[in-house]
């Protein structure tokens, strides 16, 4: 015997959200970097932040990419690094999402 009256929410439940499947689309070839300064607030990125590197999309020149220079990784779009006249660099991939966490004061 069911008694009571059916949930009003009933019908309307959401499916979860799968992070992997929203945000990585070629799961071998992404890495995770941690921001470990502050240069690159002007981009909303802040110390702390979580990068998603995309090693297998497709750069173009407005790419926000990771790019070895000198023994370090660097932040930076594909069209400053040629304007800069870097030529020894190394792409290592390229950005898609930059997780921030909230702090609490």
């Amino acid at each position: 015997m069911v008694t009571g009256f059916p949930s009003p929410a009933q019908g309307y439940e959401q499916n979860t959200i799968d992070l992997n499947a929203a945000l990585i689309k070629h799961p071998s070839a992404t890495v995770f970097m941690r921001m470990d300064n502050s240069h690159y607030t002007n981009m909303g990125i802040f110390d702390g932040d979580l990068l998603i590197i995309d090693r297998a999309k497709k750069i173009n020149s407005n790419s926000l990419v990771v790019y070895e220079s000198d023994g370090h990784f660097v932040l930076g779009r594909v069209y400053n690094i040629k304007a800069n006249g870097q030529t020894d660099v190394i792409i290592t991939g390229s950005v898609t999402h930059v997780i921030h966490t909230v702090k609490e004061i």
